[in-house]
């Protein structure tokens, strides 16, 4: 799947190297590949060809989270809702805030972030995980609970393998820690 997303970025690439979507499925086939930095680089590019581009601004966003770059995830939210206040993705945006609030330890943060993010439309059960964890790690044990047969009814055996695919977080530390919360959940 990712050598195919690659071989038609580039092919759209040598069509027009200017076109932003073109260089968004660039930096999405990198972040496929687990090179969330490369891919960083042709978000970017997606972004500065066309200002306006939300979803460029989110993925970008949703790679700087993988490797806790903090402020790029905020500035990143900040413009992708900004630019799309109601856009369908919003519980992704408001959740890749979370995730980069509780590798921060901001926990608080994040539990109030992932809490909206999960009440959104279309929230799925990675999204109500993010807002189990995110309330463990709060201490807001009722909040947790609260999530729990949210996630359990939405996607039934969810565990931190399906988490961590979807959240290839790079840094060991933070993957322990939301790995140990999930996993006391009984995920």
């Amino acid at each position: 799947m990712a050598s195919a997303a690659r071989h038609h970025a580039e092919r759209g690439l040598e069509l027009d190297p200017l076109d932003p979507f073109i260089n968004f499925n660039m930096g999405r086939s990198f972040w496929l590949t687990d090179e969330p930095n490369t891919a960083a680089l042709w978000l970017d590019r997606a972004t500065q060809l066309n200002p306006n581009y939300a979803q460029g601004f989110y993925a970008r966003a949703f790679t700087a989270m993988l490797v806790g770059e903090q402020a790029h995830v905020d500035r990143g939210i900040d413009a992708a809702v900004r630019l799309s206040p109601l856009d369908p993705l919003l519980y992704g945006m408001l959740g890749v805030r979370a995730l980069a609030l509780m590798q921060a330890g901001r926990h608080d943060e994040a539990a109030d972030w992932a809490d909206r993010a999960a009440a959104a439309p279309g929230a799925h059960f990675l999204i109500a995980m993010i807002a189990l964890v995110a309330n463990g790690l709060a201490g807001r044990e009722a909040q947790a609970q609260h999530w729990l047969p949210i996630v359990r009814r939405r996607r039934p055996g969810a565990n931190a393998h399906h988490f961590f695919a979807a959240f290839p977080i790079h840094d060991p530390a933070a993957r322990r820690r939301l790995g140990d919360e999930i996993r006391r959940r009984g995920l």
